[in-house]
């Protein structure tokens, strides 16, 4: 039997852009620098802090001259079409391709080999993530962010299924900060 205190829970991943318009696929460096008014050697000195960060969690992370960044629309139909086909393991493993694919391999979200390997990753038809209603579904989803008045990602909502107790977290934050969102949720 299950202690209380042994948290048991779904993760889901809900659609949201930071750049709707953002092009297909373009350098990740020159995105930086346009976004932050950064020379390169800046925007390659954030690229370098945020592999600190990754590395201190274990995470493998890359940021050259030669990575890609783009539009994310076709990997958020992935990863509703991976919601909705398999679940949130499906998801998850969709989510981990992707993150793997532009994290540590410099590719763009919006690669067709990314997304055919997301696909594959979460055992979906590779095609079947591309129909009509597909993206009407994934349309539907970016309102629930816009509902909770998400600006940014990462953004967490935490809840305990069937609780009209809703706690949100914006941004990068300590694990602690997440211990504490939980145990408030868990013991409303």
């Amino acid at each position: 039997m299950r202690k209380r205190t042994d948290l048991d829970f779904n993760v889901r991943w809900l659609p949201f852009q930071l750049n709707a318009q953002a092009p297909t696929s373009t350098s990740k460096v020159e995105m930086y620098m346009s976004k932050f008014g950064k020379s390169k050697e800046d925007a390659l000195k954030i690229g370098d802090w945020m592999g600190e960060k990754f590395k201190a969690v274990g995470l493998p992370f890359r940021f050259t001259e030669a990575d890609l960044t783009g539009n994310t629309f076709d990997a958020h139909r992935v990863m509703t079409a991976a919601y909705e086909i398999g679940g949130p393991a499906a998801q998850d493993k969709a989510c981990e391709s992707l993150f793997q694919a532009y994290f540590a391999e410099g590719k763009a979200p919006s690669d067709p080999a990314v997304l055919k390997a997301a696909a594959d990753a979460a055992g979906i038809d590779s095609d079947g993530w591309q129909d009509a209603a597909n993206t009407a579904n994934t349309k539907e989803e970016f309102g629930v962010g816009r509902s909770f008045g998400v600006t940014g990602v990462p953004h967490f909502v935490v809840y305990e299924e069937g609780s009209t107790k809703k706690e949100q977290v914006g941004g990068a934050q300590a694990p602690e900060d997440f211990v504490r969102v939980f145990s408030q949720v868990t013991h409303a």
